[in-house]
């Protein structure tokens, strides 16, 4: 949909709803509580009605109402992938993937193609650790997140929330009887074993000893467990494997685990591996008594039921080209002999180059692997940036994540958990430029159909320039083709300041800004010459100049607390951030009365960081500025005098419309590059009369998040937490 479409629904519907004035401020739950599962929650967010905008002593009620003429929905458009992928499950064609930012992402074709879900389809919790399938009936799917437990009863369309409550590291399911791991936060190894013969409805507690941190459940057709202890990203423990028979819980005499499963054929038959350290893990089997060594081969243990005597092996850890065990290992002789039957070096990684494609996610080997009960030789692998497929038993490994539809030019398939740094529109409207906080920078030529890599390999570091940090990126809006951008191996490292003539195909070195992170905020002046720009950006809270077109910058005011910049119409300079607002006039750099500051420094991302975050000027120079944090909002004024439009807490960006001032886009969202759903997170809400109403407008999106806004005269891009870079698009 273009911006026109756009707007032309949004006259109707804004037209179509009768604002009531709201006098009392309601009660905002803390950004740290436990927010109440939306009761009706569909798949995709329906728009509220128009709300006014309240004043300086008024909030808009938090949380979307339903609108029946909802006619346009958000797109998400990337290359595919990002970080990071905590667990999957999957049961014929449905695969269930738990990511650390965006919830989950589900595929119902076989991982044709993925669907986000978050808030919006009752998930309220951004960080999803483990997922689980119910092997009895596959439209029962479980998710356990940093807040609780989570159950689908629609295949992994909606979800209602569980008890209990805290950090669900590991579930199992099969039939009424579902089996948890639980500990008080993601940082805590003090697990508690949870056990429900009633889908949830009870619970029977099965204490583990101190210091245990779950990772995986493996249940049998009697309900035994076998219960699996060890490291998880944020947290240590004991390598262990217990066997759990009513409510007691065996350790089993094996040392240093890295996984366990009851053989799918005769339960009384166990397999574990241990890890080796540099050297190889082994495989043990137990037969009702001690274990004895099977191969020095360790790793995941993949048994496939439909294949009796088939044992493959496989270690995320070690799939490197130049490591003896990487790849798929295989016996069809139930151990006696194996073969290595695939090789990392055959495998399909998509768009990134990186040589640690195919290793484990930062929850360890096992969570990162799920193996299919109904066809046994589909399996799929997940980690910290990519998704993967196998259908052959392991020998080949295919992106789930990402096609290439043309020669260097990649579509995601939906499954994306992305944080956006900053987009960008050029001249030509078709050309859309993404900073991302891992994958750095990418360039679409097609208005966000397909993307290619821009990022450089000298200054990405061990992304070997699949990835980095892009923190900020600006084009020119008349001369196509004319980008600048930051480029950073990551957002705690030495980023520098280049420019590119080509739509970021090539890149040359600016000079002047101080080596550092935190080179944020860029902007251009459009009444500057043409082919000799000026330009602002902050570094390391400073503000640097350019006027030579971005080939060589000068500190122009050493702001100590400034991460944005603006210009206005006539060349007006603004910058912002922890410092407040600050205006260059005649006389040089002046702060701007107002609230508009903070205690915290550092960059925007910073634990309750306080300030301004974002300031456009419309051509008659009216300046709208967003606060984010503690009694933030937006603020509109002359640059002198400001009055708050609409208080909220999490506003991040704000964009006028180049042909109607009256229409202004803001961007709200409780998460950045770390989860944490509110209800007072608003998403994209829109005015068309110059902010005295305001339209929440996420359909298609998974949660109201909302970071990032680019607007041309002929399209709007955002930017969402998790989702990534969206355009709309007709039904």
């Amino acid at each position: 949909m273009t911006k026109a479409t756009l707007l032309a629904v949004l006259a109707i519907t804004m037209a179509a709803c009768t604002p009531t004035p709201s006098s009392e401020a309601p009660s905002i739950p803390a950004a740290d509580a436990p927010a109440a599962t939306p009761e009706g929650a569909t798949a995709s967010p329906p728009d509220p009605p128009t709300t006014p905008a309240p004043s300086a002593a008024a909030a808009t009620p938090p949380g979307p109402e339903p609108n029946p003429d909802r006619q346009h929905r958000w797109h998400p458009t990337n290359p595919g992938g990002g970080g990071a992928f905590s667990a999957v499950a999957l049961h014929g064609e449905l695969i269930v993937v738990a990511t650390d930012l965006a919830g989950i992402a589900a595929s119902r074709d076989g991982g044709v193609t993925w669907t986000t879900r978050g808030s919006f389809a009752g998930i309220t919790d951004t960080h999803a650790a483990a997922v689980a399938i119910d092997p009895d009936d596959p439209s029962v799917v479980y998710v356990g997140t940093d807040g609780g437990l989570y159950r689908s009863e629609d295949a992994a369309a909606t979800f209602t929330r569980l008890a209990p409550t805290g950090f669900v590291s590991a579930v199992a399911a099969r039939g009424p009887s579902l089996w948890v791991g639980l500990t008080s936060a993601y940082d805590q190894a003090d697990a508690t074993l949870l056990h429900s013969r009633d889908r949830g409805a009870t619970w029977t507690e099965i204490p583990l000893p101190d210091g245990r941190y779950v990772v995986k459940i493996d249940v049998d057709a009697s309900d035994r467990a076998l219960v699996l202890t060890g490291g998880g990203r944020f947290v240590q423990s004991p390598a262990e494997v217990y066997v759990v028979e009513g409510t007691q819980a065996q350790r089993l005499d094996l040392e240093n685990v890295t996984d366990a499963i009851f053989d799918r054929h005769n339960p009384d038959t166990l397999w574990a591996t241990t890890d080796g350290g540099d050297q190889a893990g082994r495989l043990w089997r137990s037969d009702e008594g001690a274990f004895v060594p099977i191969t020095d081969h360790g790793g995941v243990i993949w048994a496939p039921a439909d294949r009796p005597g088939t044992i493959r092996l496989l270690d995320p850890r070690r799939q490197f080209p130049w490591d003896d065990e990487q790849g798929t290992w295989e016996s069809t002789d139930a151990g006696a002999t194996w073969a290595r039957v695939g090789s990392v070096e055959d495998w399909g990684s998509g768009w990134s180059k990186v040589h640690w494609a195919f290793t484990d996610g930062f929850g360890g080997p096992v969570p990162s692997l799920g193996f299919d009960p109904t066809d046994g030789e589909r399996a799929a692998l997940v980690n910290a940036q990519f998704a993967y497929l196998t259908v052959d038993g392991g020998r080949n490994f295919e992106p789930a994540f990402t096609d290439e539809v043309a020669p260097d030019r990649w579509r995601s398939r939906g499954i994306d958990n992305v944080v956006v740094a900053d987009i960008a529109i050029g001249a030509d409207p078709e050309v859309v430029y993404a900073g991302y906080w891992d994958l750095g920078c990418f360039v679409s030529v097609d208005g966000g159909d397909s993307w290619t890599n821009c990022n450089t390999t000298e200054y990405s570091g061990d992304w070997e320039g699949s990835g980095g940090f892009t923190g900020t990126i600006v084009a020119d809006p008349e001369r196509p083709g004319t980008v600048w951008a930051a480029h950073a191996p990551d957002w705690a490292s030495d980023a520098v300041m280049l420019r590119s003539e080509d739509h970021a195909a090539s890149w040359t070195d600016t000079s002047g800004i101080p080596p550092g992170p935190d080179l944020l905020g860029l902007a251009i002046d459009p009444s500057s010459p043409t082919e000799r720009r000026t330009l602002a950006v902050t570094a390391g809270g400073d503000v640097y100049v350019s006027t030579d077109d971005g080939e060589t910058w000068t500190l122009d005011f050493a702001c100590g607390g400034c991460r944005i910049t603006a210009f206005g119409p006539n060349g007006t300079l603004y910058a912002g951030g922890e410092a407040g607002l600050w205006q260059r006039g005649p006389d040089g750099w002046a702060e701007v009365e107002g609230d508009f500051g903070g205690a915290v420094g550092g960059p925007p991302w910073e634990y309750d960081w306080r300030g301004v975050s974002s300031v456009a000027v419309d051509g008659g120079g009216t300046v709208w500025v967003t606060v984010l944090g503690e009694e933030g909002g937006i603020y509109r004024g002359d640059g002198h005098g400001f009055e708050l439009v609409r208080p909220g807490r999490f506003y991040r960006d704000v964009a006028v419309d180049p042909d109607d001032p009256n229409t202004v886009y803001l961007a709200s969202s409780s998460a950045l590059e770390q989860g944490g759903y509110d209800p007072e997170s608003r998403g994209l809400e829109v005015t068309t009369d110059g902010g005295r109403t305001w339209r929440q407008t996420n359909d298609g999106l998974a949660w109201p998040f909302v970071t990032n806004i680019a607007v041309h005269p002929e399209i709007v891009v955002i930017g969402s937490p998790g989702t990534g870079v969206a355009v709309p698009v007709t039904p």
